[in-house]
Order: C-alpha cells, then structure tokens, then sequence
C-alpha cells in the first residue's frame, strides 16, 4: 500500500463514495427504468418493436450497465483497501466475491446485444416471429444471468458486513444492516425462479430484507463519501 493511503485514507473514502453514488443512479435506470419500458412479458413482438421504436432508450441501459460494471470493479478495490486493515482474509473473500458478480454482469450484456441485433436484423430464412421469440429467448437469459448475480451478491454483502461490523473505523449499525440484509437477493431470486413473489408475505419478506440491504448499502456509500472512516482507527488498525 502507499504510503499516502497509509497517511491518509480520504482519497480512497472519496472514490468509494462516488462509485455508490455512481451505481445509485445507474442501476436503477440499466436495470429497471429501461428495461420496464422496453420488455413486454409474454409479446415479443412487442418488445421487438418498443426497442425499434426507442432505440436511443435501450441504447442507455446498456451504457448504464456497462458503466455498472467498470464503476464495480473501482469500487472493490477502493474497499479492499480501506477494510483490509479490519480483517485482510474477510475483505479478500468480499471482494472475490464481488468481482466474480460483476464478471457475471458483464457476460450478461451479451443477451441485451443479442436482442437489439435480432429485433433490428432480418434473418434470412426466419419469420420475423420466430426472430421475435428469439428476442424473447435472449431477455430470458438475461434473466436468469441477473439471479446468478444476485446470489454471488449475497455472499458479497454478507462478507462486507462482517467485515464493516468488525473495523471500528466505520459504524457498527451499517455492519448490522448489510449482513441483516444479504439475504434479500437470494430471496428475491428465488422469488423469481419459483413464481413465489406471488405469495404476499414472502414478497413482503423480500421487500423488507431489501429495505434494510438498501440502508447498509446507501448508508455506507453516503458515509464513505461525507465523513469517511476514522482516520486514528483506520491506522491503529493498520499498524496492528
């Protein structure tokens, strides 16, 4: 580590603090804006043509998502280095485990590129509704390339909880809230490979277990951003 991250860790606070608040307005639009206007569930002509007729939109949740995963790879560095000095072998296993979900997000652009390119290109020798279903087929894998990222991401924020919760340099409660929460993508994946976000409390549950993930996840990046860790701590700790 140099030695002015070691003198001061500010820098690195900022930098983490800017790549959640970059993901607090990219995500929401690459992965849930956009994709609300664009898919149809059960029309792939329709979601053919919304991506024909609002290309520029599509076009900006693919940006959003790419900007999601280089501002992911960022942002795992900048906290592997500033919780390292809480625990080297818990950050190393957090921020594998984040790496490996954001290699699965950027496999998981293919698809969205695969169906613009089928809903804008006619194939010689396929009917345009077979080429629609194919645009249909590849948001499905889509899909399911986000739940496999989803679970990876359990892993991730229950690991960063441990890890903020044992640091000392950063408020315990943002520790409890990130490992209470770590549960809510693996429900919510399950929700969405067994149709059980149909039954009202478990979609209550998820909702809830998501809630509290929010608050750690935002409570950190806000907290990284304005304040940062304590500096008198961070470096007893790297010291130790």
């Amino acid at each position: 580590m140099s030695q002015s991250f070691k003198d001061n860790p500010r820098p690195l606070s900022l930098v983490a603090g800017l790549c959640f608040v970059v993901l607090l307005v990219a995500g929401p639009v690459g992965l849930l804006i956009v994709p609300e206007q664009i898919y149809v569930a059960g029309d792939p002509a329709q979601t053919a043509l919304n991506i024909q007729e609002n290309l520029g939109l599509f076009h900006i949740g693919i940006t959003a998502q790419i900007l999601i995963v280089l501002t992911e790879i960022i942002l795992t560095a900048a906290l592997y280095v500033l919780l390292k000095p809480s625990s080297k072998p818990i950050a190393m296993m957090a921020a594998f485990a984040r790496l490996t979900m954001t290699a699965v997000m950027a496999v998981n652009l293919m698809p969205l590129m695969e169906m613009a390119h089928l809903a804008l290109t006619p194939v010689t020798g396929m009917e345009d509704a077979q080429r629609f279903a194919m645009v249909d087929l590849a948001y499905q894998q889509h899909l399911a390339g986000t739940i496999v990222w989803q679970f990876t991401f359990v892993a991730h924020l229950l690991l960063l909880g441990m890890v903020v919760l044992r640091s000392t340099y950063l408020p315990r409660f943002l520790g409890f809230a990130l490992i209470l929460g770590s549960p809510s993508y693996l429900l919510d994946g399950f929700g969405q490979l067994l149709s059980l976000g149909e039954i009202a409390p478990y979609a209550m549950a998820v909702n809830i277990f998501l809630g509290i993930a929010t608050i750690g996840e935002v409570g950190l990046g806000l907290w990284l951003l304005i304040k940062g860790v304590n500096k008198d701590k961070w470096r007893a700790k790297l010291a130790a």
